[in-house]
């Protein structure tokens, strides 16, 4: 960690393929690979809704983040959801990020523009909001599939690699110990624009884990942009894929009192092709928040008895690595 409280490995510019983990890498090995992570990870989307001022619903998202770090971009409402949900925006300028890149000028290409929101839902099984079995069940322990299943614009998912974290454990991350880690390399290819623009397809390392103690999680996507090049790659590797980046941070927990489930999550993308940076950037928070409604209301369909999951779901999101 640099001593602007940012670190290397949660960034835009990722990993390189060769820098993953061994495939047949042990839990002693990947232990400090995981906890490194998790310590960059934590602070960061704890600095958007500190802990100590977020554990009501009645917490403004707005006034308790760091407001020389993070700027209000607006409420949102929609039908299929019965929380507003609040977006924030920060840019992590090119020379913070220089701090943390390890020398290396090709990396850092400009600022970070990072878009966070966040939506408080009470802990049920009904129309409009969602339990903490269900958060649970499709954001730590399916990701992926659940993704594939309430996004419409994501064509294809994959499970290029997977790793064995049984037994490993990080200890006092945010004041939390962390256990029941997963560390997956996932492939999913997204419409953006067609015919204008290409799909894109974005290959990342996801690790989740939750706390030893309380309901919380944290889920963490770091891109690979070179993945094309394993030969564990699918949908990268495709002719004419336009490989795309996107780091994200994920933390969803019971709060504390109402016992109601916060969701929280931050990212940064690059499209990458023609489409400028600014424009994507500009886009964004316009963009982050309907993830929330198209969950609950993916997911109210599925209690019904099916109808929330798309055609293929199965063999799009099976898992084709070791």
């Amino acid at each position: 960690m640099s001593s602007n409280g940012l670190g290397p490995f949660v960034r835009l510019w990722g990993l390189r393929a060769e820098q993953l983990p061994a495939p047949t890498a042990s839990a002693d090995e990947l232990a400090p690979f995981l906890t490194a992570i998790l310590q960059e990870a934590v602070p960061f989307i704890d600095s958007a809704a500190p802990k100590d001022s977020s554990s009501s619903s009645s917490f403004s998202f707005s006034s308790a983040a760091d407001p020389k770090l993070w700027k209000h971009k607006g409420t949102h409402s929609h039908a299929d959801s019965a929380a507003k949900i609040e977006v924030l925006e920060r840019v992590v300028p090119a020379a913070d990020l220089a701090q943390v890149g390890s020398g290396d000028k090709s990396k850092v290409t400009g600022a970070e523009t990072w878009c966070c929101r966040r939506s408080v839902h009470a802990d049920k099984s009904e129309k409009g909001t969602a339990a903490w079995s269900e958060f649970d069940r499709c954001f730590r322990l399916h990701h992926a599939e659940s993704e594939r299943a309430f996004t419409p614009a994501c064509l294809a998912a994959r499970t290029a690699l997977r790793w064995d974290c049984a037994g490993v454990e990080a200890r006092e991350v945010g004041g939390l110990a962390w256990t029941d880690f997963s560390l997956v390399v996932e492939e999913m290819r997204h419409r953006i624009g067609k015919p204008v623009l290409k799909d894109r397809t974005f290959p990342v390392l996801q690790m989740a884990c939750r706390a030893t103690t309380g309901h919380e999680f944290v889920v963490v996507s770091i891109p690979v942009p070179d993945f094309a090049r394993s030969e564990a790659s699918t949908l990268a590797k495709e002719k004419g894929a336009q490989v795309a980046t996107y780091v994200s941070v994920e933390r969803i927990r019971k709060l504390e009192g109402e016992g109601d489930v916060e969701w929280l999550m931050a990212t940064a993308s690059d499209a990458g092709g023609v489409l400028p940076a600014w424009v994507q950037n500009l886009a964004a928070p316009g963009v982050i928040w309907k993830d929330v409604p198209l969950f609950l209301g993916w997911i109210a369909k599925e209690r019904q008895g099916g109808g929330g999951a798309k055609d293929g779901d199965a063999q799009a999101a099976a898992t084709d690595g070791p």
